[in-house]
């Protein structure tokens, strides 16, 4: 008879987990991501953004075209989500990527001597060789970089102080 009692009574709180812990699911799937992708599309050049799960580690997966201000976007996806780090898929193309590239000098030198004036005439120089169009902001956190050439566009936020808040952009 006990043996009964404690066999049920496993069974019901196995019962129980496991609705507790589908609902949590659903809730993540059908109100949370949802409202996350509602919300970012009023951001001006995201597209979409999703929480996928890669390798146990969540991030956030945000689609873009033709972003202008990548400061005040990254900003606002930041709110929108607990901390979760953010990485940017854009529509780069070979030369974006060598230009990024080549820029990596200058821009990592600015970061570590705090030179950011001359690191900015470095980085534009640069970038006119190429012929390609550069957007560069910067605050306490991070630097922003857009690099347009036609219909490409390649985004990178290039942390100061190591946060993680940002992962690498890949192409989308």
């Amino acid at each position: 008879m006990v043996k009964q009692r404690i066999l049920l009574i496993s069974l019901v709180g196995f019962l129980i987990f496991g609705l507790l812990l589908g609902g949590k699911v659903v809730y993540q799937k059908n109100w949370q991501d949802v409202s996350i992708m509602n919300q970012s599309q009023k951001i001006p050049g995201v597209e979409s953004a999703k929480i996928v799960n890669i390798e146990g580690q969540k991030e956030l997966d945000v689609v873009t075209n033709k972003i202008t201000d990548l400061r005040l976007a990254g900003l606002a996806l930041q709110k929108l989500t607990d901390n979760l780090p953010i990485r940017f898929l854009d529509q780069n193309n070979d030369v974006l990527k060598k230009v990024f590239g080549q820029m990596q000098f200058a821009l990592q030198e600015g970061i570590a001597t705090g030179n950011f004036t001359e690191m900015e005439q470095t980085v534009r120089g640069q970038v006119e060789k190429a012929g390609v169009q550069l957007e560069l902001e910067i605050d306490n956190d991070a630097i922003y970089v857009i690099l347009n050439q036609g219909d490409a566009q390649l985004v990178e936020v290039i942390e100061r102080h190591g946060q993680v808040n940002y992962l690498p952009t890949e192409k989308q």
